[in-house]
């Protein structure tokens, strides 16, 4: 038996669990100015916040690219999700919103 490399030992606390993936709502922005398209992943169960008004819970986040096009313009995205924490509602300024499948 060989003892565990200190690179696999890092790629093993890394590497999303079943239980991590199975809490998180992953999508990706398009930019409008540069066209990156960026992921996002939003934690289900840290990331949302809960409406009182209406019973739905909302997460709002600003996101940036990598810089490899130059551009650092900042894209608005808010979401909304019902109880089971299904997606209802979308809303993104500076980019477009694209839900992988």
């Amino acid at each position: 038996m060989h003892p565990m490399s200190l690179l696999e030992r890092l790629r093993r606390l890394l590497a999303p669990t079943p239980a991590a993936d199975a809490r998180s709502f992953r999508l990706e922005v398009r930019c409008r100015a540069c066209g990156e398209v960026i992921p996002v992943r939003i934690d289900l169960a840290n990331d949302l916040s809960l409406d009182y008004e209406t019973g739905h819970w909302q997460v709002h986040k600003v996101v940036v690219g990598s810089g490899r096009t130059r551009c650092f313009r900042r894209i608005e995205v808010d979401l909304v999700f019902d109880a089971r924490r299904q997606l209802l509602d979308s809303h993104v300024v500076g980019g477009e919103l694209i839900i992988p499948s």
